[in-house]
């Protein structure tokens, strides 16, 4: 057991505490000829996975960013042609996925004055009976 703790930990002591790189650093400086072209290799691997997804990403995002530009400008067409619309979109970004909702509504209002009143009538009448008993 002592044997793989001290191939594990650099041979010279030092003042201040080991850190990851330390480890790291004499793992690699002792590995034999095979071992040092495995890690190389799995290293390669690692940085062709890391170079793909970076591209992936990449395209995700400019096509999220395609896609919202054109909900935008549908959404300014419906401006001018249109008074009610709603558009519910997702999009698939580079960090995630991003939902958006556009919504113009030009009834909005009267609907809200028109219930505004209704819930004042049936409150007036609420009252009124009461006052009568």
């Amino acid at each position: 057991m002592d044997d793989e703790k001290d191939e594990i930990v650099p041979k010279k002591q030092s003042l201040f505490p080991l850190t990851p790189d330390d480890i790291v650093d004499n793992a690699l400086q002792n590995l034999d000829e095979k071992q040092a072209r495995q890690v190389t290799q799995k290293a390669a691997d690692e940085v062709v996975n890391i170079a793909i997804e970076k591209r992936r990403a990449e395209y995700r995002n400019n096509a999220a960013r395609e896609e919202m530009r054109n909900v935008v400008d549908n959404a300014n067409i419906l401006d001018k042609t249109v008074s009610e619309y709603k558009i519910n979109s997702t999009f698939e970004t580079a960090s995630g996925t991003t939902s958006v909702e556009i919504q113009n509504s030009k009834q909005t209002p009267v609907l809200f004055i028109v219930v505004g009143i209704g819930l004042l009538l049936v409150i007036l009448l609420l009252v009124f009976m009461f006052l009568i008993r």
